[in-house]
């Protein structure tokens, strides 16, 4: 039946629970997918009702205690039932067993790479459970070079069941009104002075404790944070406090896109990123990002548009804040070049080409 719709189950438990990245990165593409007319997208959940607005998508749910528990009491049957063409899964995890062809999308292997970064329920999923279901997925989608050489690596993938397809920005980031923006910056937040930027969960992967340090040595810039407590996030938030930092904690969508604007540049000092999100977002924001070498898929998706610093000292990073500074006009046209390759509707159909694979259509 060469004219009937792709079928595709997705795993969008995320989407029930909360929004961070893979809530977003779940929604953006099954909006995409499910704006398509040969695409029948179902959205299945760990819920008792309805849990998203996403227009033209089928949702199914099924309230159990646990994820494990939800995945395979009512994902495998529902599939077993249904039969879709392909049951893709953003999260990783899937049930014990399909009886369809199935994808997974590996993120980052931070939990594995770095495991004292994180708490000790993620470290036991990235030891068990996540290996085995990647290493049964018909196909895995990485969503960097980096993360799929880990993935490989590690996890004993085959090259040829490996599909490396980014992660996207939204189209709201985009340059605009430095002066308006920061005067929307100063009002709701009370910044009216030259600030460098950091995005992202506060936990120790992301290298709060080198922005402490930054913030400390720092005498003509201020350095705000924002984004959720994550792994000893109180703890870390104090330090970054006491070292003079501002700590914004979550920002709203419309906050984030001023923040970006406005900020003399976005610095990204992680220890390691499976993607690295936030400087292509600056990047198209009209800002210039400087991120940490040597830290996964960072410069990967960086450079050559961002100032990569390759050492972890205050003196190296604050050089290099300088230097992005300095050069804003140059880095900021080409990161917004840059960052335009990195949009929702070109992963999407990235995304398809893989499910259609796995699917053998």
């Amino acid at each position: 039946m060469p004219n009937r719709p792709l079928r595709v189950a997705v795993d969008a438990n995320s989407l029930a629970w909360g929004w961070s990245g893979i809530p977003r990165y779940t929604d953006r593409i099954a909006r995409e997918l499910a704006a398509q007319d040969s695409i029948e997208v179902t959205l299945l959940a760990n819920a008792r009702d309805r849990f998203t607005q996403i227009p033209g998508v089928r949702q199914a749910w099924g309230r159990r205690k646990g994820g494990s528990i939800w995945r395979n009491t009512f994902v495998a049957p529902w599939l077993r039932r249904h039969r879709p063409d392909v049951y893709w899964a953003p999260e990783t995890l899937m049930p014990l067993w399909s009886p369809v062809p199935t994808v997974v999308t590996v993120h980052d292997l931070a939990s594995v790479l770095l495991p004292e970064t994180k708490p000790a329920r993620h470290r036991a999923s990235y030891r068990f459970s996540l290996p085995r279901t990647t290493r049964r997925a018909t196909r895995v989608i990485a969503v960097s070079e980096a993360t799929a050489a880990d993935v490989q690596r590690l996890w004993d993938v085959p090259p040829e069941r490996l599909v490396v397809v980014p992660n996207g920005v939204d189209s709201a980031f985009e340059p605009g009104d430095r002066v308006a923006a920061a005067g929307a910056v100063r009002e709701r937040f009370g910044l009216d002075a030259a600030f460098v930027l950091f995005v992202g969960t506060l936990e120790p992967r992301k290298g709060i404790d080198l922005l402490a340090e930054l913030a400390r040595a720092a005498s003509d810039r201020k350095f705000v944070l924002a984004g959720a407590p994550g792994f000893r996030g109180a703890e870390l938030s104090d330090a970054a406090r006491a070292a003079g930092a501002r700590v914004l904690g979550p920002v709203a969508d419309e906050e984030l896109l001023a923040l970006y604007r406005a900020a003399d540049v976005l610095v990204a000092p992680s220890l390691y990123e499976g993607f690295g999100l936030t400087p292509l977002e600056a990047m198209a924001s009209g800002t210039p990002a400087v991120v940490a070498g040597g830290a996964g898929a960072l410069e990967e998706l960086s450079a050559p548009v961002a100032v990569v610093v390759r050492e972890r000292t205050p003196e190296a990073w604050l050089a290099a804040i300088d230097e992005a500074v300095g050069r804003r006009d140059e880095l900021s046209a080409a990161g917004v070049a840059h960052a335009a390759r990195f949009r929702w509707p070109e992963v999407a159909a990235q995304v398809r080409a893989v499910l259609e694979g796995a699917a053998g259509r």
